[in-house]
């Protein structure tokens, strides 16, 4: 899909100016679920306007690459957020992104707005849940000091449930990496026909990363931490 066609059909929508804003000024907001860059037209806006805009989806004029490497996680500082949730918090950062993209928590497109909108706390609970019982897990065996494991049925239960959780966020960053690429026409360049899951396996973090840079622009928009797509967003009125 080519740069020109998207913009014929891309909609119209007022933008309400949340402060003086230059004509120029870039940001980004949310229309549909979907963010989205926006130009302040020449001349300006003051607070509490409203402007037209024809929006373009966010990433748009990208297509075909990638907004940048897959090892430039801090190109907006080593404490810009995504970038510690994608250290700290990876089924948290990878669950921004798919609220992003209107994804379920299967990394799949097509849900409802109901199965959309329950993306993000889903996978926040999936995350709690893995950490408390990782916790618990190692309080009540601890690891000894020969290096020796802990037998019985709890400890095999836990391997399947860690083995459970650690398959599951291969998965859903695999997809969500995979309807990126194809949304922006991006194409393999490494690993053909398997970059998506050799990414999402053995470079989950920078691949988190990488996702979220690329479908929000850090440059004109605010980051946040714990909020379902990870961006501060200003109002929009459909026309």
């Amino acid at each position: 899909m080519s740069y020109q066609a998207i913009a014929h059909a891309a909609p119209i929508i007022k933008i309400f100016a949340p402060s003086n804003l230059p004509g120029g000024h870039k940001f980004q907001t949310k229309y549909d679920g979907m963010l989205y860059d926006v130009v302040v037209p020449p001349g300006g806006v003051k607070k509490g306007h409203l402007f037209d805009h024809q929006i373009l989806p966010l990433g748009t004029p990208l297509s075909g690459e990638w907004r940048d490497g897959l090892f430039d996680c801090f190109r907006n500082g080593p404490c810009h957020p995504m970038v510690i949730m994608s250290a700290f918090c990876p089924l948290i950062a990878i669950a921004q992104v798919m609220t992003r993209m209107k994804l379920t928590w299967k990394g799949e497109y097509g849900g409802s707005p109901e199965e959309i909108g329950s993306t993000y706390m889903k996978l926040v609970r999936i995350y709690l849940a893995f950490v408390i019982t990782s916790v618990a897990y190692n309080i009540i065996y601890p690891p000894s000091s020969d290096g020796t494991r802990a037998t019985g049925l709890i400890p095999f239960l836990y391997q399947v449930y860690y083995i459970t959780v650690w398959a599951y966020t291969i998965i859903v960053i695999w997809r969500t990496r995979s309807i990126v690429r194809a949304q922006n026409s991006i194409p393999e360049k490494n690993f053909s026909g398997c970059e998506d899951v050799v990414c999402a396996t053995f470079c989950q973090c920078c691949t988190i990363a990488q996702l979220g840079r690329h479908t929000s622009n850090y440059d004109t928009v605010k980051a946040t931490f714990f909020t379902s797509d990870g961006v501060e967003h200003v109002t929009v009125i459909e026309v």
